[in-house]
């Protein structure tokens, strides 16, 4: 494989370390803080630190300690007295168990998983301490007082619904604060068993537990509404996004209807969610994840006070086979506090007026195809096998498609990128027809193809590369997105793209227009060196997976 730049040695852990966590600079992570003034909130004064041009506030509590409502909904922040100091990031959702990248023999899941944090963050950064008692939020701001309203960008962080943390340095908001003189807010809430176990067809106690993650969103999104202006925001211009896990959140979000009125526009990355679990398949979940516990329904309450470890465990094992890092356990269309499918059959009428940004990233799958012990060396055999698994009776003709398409790829390529356009790209583009259809909100597409030279430029365009653009957190992430100046300059593009759309609804850049989508057109941004706008980019491969 000389001529593609990498060996089975690459792919190994060893070189993973060495190629993200190594080539982080210290100086970009080096800050000389001073103690803010306090601010007063709903619930209490804090105090924050800023550096840089940027106060920032860590740990903020925007709902109550969960204690004895596991599996319902949260309750506001209690209030204190005093100031509070808002210096370090408060406690993450416990995690999900599972990997993304699914069973590979020969790797160990939690290098998986640590790899998964790698990715995100480019940092060897570890989570916080994992609690129930993670109802907390993060606000980076050029000045938190009243003199200004600025437009709020709040971020809701990729991990399915099962694992991931706002309490993470890859999600810094300093840099897009300054660039867009904007406030950014990232959150934490719960997750996997604990966020989205639907207990409502066994007791009636705990009907909103299916979607108890996404209210934790609504409670978060009500604080910002109610507080984010004494920290210079705009609570009637919010924007929220996400990127993967993140993006379905934000999918969800825009089909609830609680949440209608609490944002104002919406950026999907990655992470297109057209359905999510229906009530029948969630409740038999739960009543596996019962059995696994030795549990009978009738003490289904006893769920509240096991250890949260054994009850995501026994969720974890009582998943269907193949579901990859609790990616079954999602949002569910329970008929209350989510009616219906986000954007499935059509788009819902909460999403009708939001301007919405959708982007993917050109090789999404690279990233969980990358621990494969076979990755960037599959044979055409090994392939078609792997195409038979996935597309059944269209194996043979896609295998063909894709091999004609590319063929000076490895086979590796050819089913990186049948995975990667058959769920990602053309779910975002379902999306985006079914929100154009509405003839509201203008919708804006946009595709990363700038491949990462990292790892001798063996993933390519994978699944979360533009995280840290868009954060314009380049400098915090060269383990992944590798020297200056190319990601320096493409995140400089991506993030004054999103703080534009933000602030107007709008993404385009003097330098740089972007018509809105269309089913006719399909203008579509390329983000590359140099950027520009593609009509209807791959139409072949869109023709296929809609055919």
């Amino acid at each position: 494989m000389a001529k593609h730049g990498f060996t089975r040695r690459d792919v190994s852990i060893g070189a993973l370390a060495c190629g993200l966590v190594c080539a982080v600079p210290i100086g970009a992570l080096a800050q000389t803080p001073e103690q803010t003034g306090s601010v007063e909130t709903g619930t209490g004064r804090v105090r924050g630190l800023r550096a840089h041009g940027v106060s920032k506030f860590l740990g903020i509590p925007y709902g109550a300690d969960i204690g004895g409502r596991r599996f319902q909904p949260a309750l506001p922040a209690v209030a204190w007295t005093g100031v509070r100091d808002c210096f370090a990031y408060g406690g993450s959702a416990f995690q999900g168990g599972g990997s993304f990248f699914g069973p590979h023999p020969g790797v160990d899941a939690e290098k998986m998983r640590l790899f998964m944090t790698l990715f995100m963050s480019g940092t060897n950064e570890r989570l916080p301490t994992e609690s129930e008692n993670c109802l907390v939020l993060n606000v980076w701001t050029p000045d938190a007082s009243h003199t200004r309203k600025r437009p709020v960008m709040l971020y809701l962080h990729g991990g399915g619904f099962a694992q991931g943390s706002g309490s993470t340095i890859a999600y810094d908001g300093s840099a897009l604060c300054r660039r867009g003189d904007v406030v950014v807010v990232t959150i934490n809430h719960r997750l996997h068993a604990l966020g989205y176990l639907y207990l409502g067809g066994i007791h009636d106690d705990f009907a909103d537990s299916g979607n108890v993650g996404q209210l934790d969103q609504i409670l978060a999104l009500q604080w910002v509404r109610d507080n984010i202006a004494a920290f210079g925001g705009d609570p009637g211009n919010v924007t929220i996004f996400g990127q993967s896990g993140g993006g379905a959140k934000v999918s969800t979000l825009l089909a609830m209807p609680g949440a209608h009125g609490l944002f104002h526009k919406a950026i999907i990355q990655s992470g297109p969610g057209l359905k999510m679990a229906e009530r029948a398949d969630a409740n038999a979940l739960a009543e596996r994840t019962l059995t696994a516990l030795g549990i009978a329904k009738a003490d289904v309450h006893r769920l509240q006070t096991l250890d949260p470890k054994a009850v995501i465990d026994a969720a974890t094992a009582a998943q269907p086979a193949g579901a990859g890092g609790g990616r079954s356990l999602s949002p569910t269309v329970d008929g209350r506090s989510l009616p219906r499918h986000p954007f499935d059959p059509d788009a819902p009428d909460t999403a009708r007026s939001i301007p919405l940004m959708i982007g993917t990233c050109k090789d999404e799958q690279t990233l969980f195809s990358f621990l494969d012990p076979e990755f960037g060396h599959m044979t055409a055999d090994q392939v078609q096998q792997r195409f038979a698994t996935t597309l059944h009776d269209r194996a043979d003709a896609a295998l063909a498609f894709f091999r004609n398409r590319r063929p000076n790829d490895p086979p590796t390529y050819w089913y990186t990128s049948m995975l990667t356009d058959s769920s990602t790209w053309i779910n975002s583009i379902r999306l985006a027809e079914r929100k154009v259809a509405q003839q509201a909100g203008p919708v804006y597409m946009y595709r990363l193809d700038w491949e990462t030279p990292v790892l001798n430029g063996s993933l390519r365009t994978p699944h979360g590369l533009d995280t840290g653009l868009v954060f314009d957190n380049a400098p915090l992430a060269r383990g992944l997105v590798g020297p200056a100046p190319a990601p320096d300059h493409i995140g400089a593009e991506m993030s004054q793209a999103f703080v534009n759309f933000a602030r107007t609804g709008n993404p385009a850049q003097r330098s740089l227009a972007w018509p809105r989508y269309d089913v006719v057109a399909r203008q579509t941004m390329i983000f590359n060196v140099p950027s520009h706008v593609v009509r209807d980019p791959d139409q072949d491969v869109r023709a296929f997976f809609t055919a």
